[in-house]
């Protein structure tokens, strides 16, 4: 399950998702398990992303020479 870091975050991610849904009742689960979701595909995109160092593009760039 979510350690104690991320709880607070998965809490307000959970709740947006609730409230944006007309604050149905009895579905709680399913919107900490949306948030989950939503929260862990932000972290996996972010890390696809990270790699912007200068060493990165000259890779890309020796590929273009050939």
């Amino acid at each position: 399950m979510a350690n104690k870091l991320n709880e607070n975050s998965i809490r307000e991610a959970a709740y947006y998702l609730w409230q944006n849904a007309g604050c149905p009742n009895g579905n709680d689960e399913y919107f900490w398990t949306m948030a989950v979701e939503q929260l862990n595909s932000k972290s996996s995109s972010k890390k696809s992303t990270s790699c912007k160092s200068s060493s990165c593009s000259k890779k890309t760039t020796s590929k273009k020479s050939k």
